[in-house]
């Protein structure tokens, strides 16, 4: 009998790692494929118009679908097979990109045909990351939803590494027009390996997907998140903390390239930091044990990110004037390294607790919600940074930031129940 338990056991646990395994492999070929073919559009755009706003237009474009789509991506993703829906967009992404890889060859790639692309692409990915994010609590058990979240934070950061060093070092060897095939190549690839994905090993209750309009969906999802106290609170932070940290991140280059004087190729150097921060951070988390301290968590990680916003504007004062640009250069990555790493420790314990918390019901409509919510806020932030820039300081902005990072800690650590589900 307690051969069998123990097999029972054995077997349990080689289906969650191997659901896990599947999971992380798709994504590392998804996003490996997706992040080297946006570095190479970036680099195509700039070098082809010359044109700053042409580049920035590609931004935006990339940006609006998932503003809009992503309540209604939330509905789609509660209300039919969520295999279904990663594995087809998966597949559109990358037969769209393979259609456009002979026509682009024939006619050539113009900016107008990389818009296109890239709004199409941007409604697919919309429709796939929100219902891959919600299925997470579905793909493995309790006891490992910590590990798979962590470990999908860190390959979202390596792939932020060495997607843009494998796009310049294949750039500088094929035309453009092959990255459209690569990634095309990668996309199918990730959604051949979804398939084997067993979206159902955690099950949830059953649900009633009574279908009704996608607007009164929308409504409940709202009238939802206002009874259950806890979402509402993480997606008003999660609001407040994009908008302060998109206000930061415009100071950064106006800071290091502007005022201090740093090359671009320096400024890039720092923002790689970031990104081996959070890989580093978030393999750390992954090994910590699972729903203990993630409240202390949170509130230490806003309590160091609002130091280090603090500690950036420093060497604008003019006591530094006279500082070596390789000590400069040394600072901003201490900073910008420590900022991605308290960053995993601040959304890793927040989203996980999101996932506990939410219904499976509503799971895919409250990550909806928050991805509009979360999006739209950046563009405001970012302009009221650029304001702040223009009229008063760079040094007084980074401050600020910090300041109202230290005002939602303070906050924070009064929530009392907030407190008890963390632990």
């Amino acid at each position: 009998m307690e051969n069998t338990i123990n097999l029972e056991k054995d077997k349990l646990r080689n289906s969650v790692y191997i659901n896990m395994t599947i999971f992380l492999v798709g994504k590392l070929v998804s996003l490996f494929g997706a992040r080297i073919m946006n570095f190479a559009i970036g680099l195509y755009v700039l070098r082809t118009t010359g044109s700053g706003m042409s580049f920035a237009l590609t931004m935006i474009v990339s940006t609006i679908p998932a503003i809009i789509l992503s309540p209604f991506a939330g509905v789609l993703a509660d209300r039919v097979s969520r295999k279904m829906v990663v594995v087809v967009t998966d597949v559109l992404c990358g037969v769209l990109l393979i259609i456009v890889y002979p026509l682009s060859m024939r006619i050539g790639l113009s900016f107008n045909l990389v818009l296109i692309t890239v709004f199409f692409l941007s409604i697919l990915n919309t429709f796939f990351n929100i219902t891959m994010e919600t299925s997470i609590p579905n793909i493995v058990d309790e006891k490992r939803l910590t590990k798979i979240n962590s470990y999908s934070s860190s390959i979202t950061s390596l792939a932020s590494i060495v997607g843009p060093v494998l796009g310049g070092f294949i750039y500088g060897f094929f035309p453009i027009e092959r990255f459209l095939l690569i990634a095309g190549i990668s996309f199918i690839a990730s959604a051949v390996s979804e398939i084997f994905i067993n979206f159902n090993f955690n099950d949830a209750p059953a649900i009633d997907r009574t279908r009704e309009k996608v607007l009164i969906e929308i409504k409940s999802a709202l009238n939802y998140v206002k009874t259950k106290k806890v979402i509402l609170l993480i997606l008003i932070f999660a609001v407040f903390v994009n908008f302060v940290f998109s206000s930061y991140i415009v100071s950064l280059p106006h800071i290091i390239n502007i005022q201090l004087g740093l090359s671009s190729e320096q400024y890039g150097l720092i923002q790689s930091a970031f990104a081996i921060g959070s890989l580093i951070f978030s393999l750390i988390y992954s090994l910590l044990p699972e729903r203990k301290n993630g409240y202390k968590y949170v509130i230490y990680s806003l309590m160091i990110i609002s130091a280090l916003m603090m500690l950036t504007g420093i060497p604008t004062l003019q006591i530094f004037e006279s500082a070596f640009k390789a000590s400069l250069l040394i600072y901003f990555i201490i900073i910008n390294f420590s900022v991605g790493g308290a960053l995993v420790f601040l959304n890793l314990p927040t989203f996980i607790l999101m996932q506990r918390e939410t219904s499976d019901e509503y799971r895919g409509r409250v990550n909806g919600l928050l991805g509009t919510a979360s999006l739209s806020i950046q563009p405001m932030g970012m302009v009221l940074g650029g304001l702040f820039l223009d009229y008063i300081s760079g040094f007084a902005l980074v401050f600020i930031c910090g300041l109202l990072f230290l005002i939602i800690s303070v906050i924070f650590a009064r929530l009392d129940d907030l407190k008890e589900l963390f632990l």
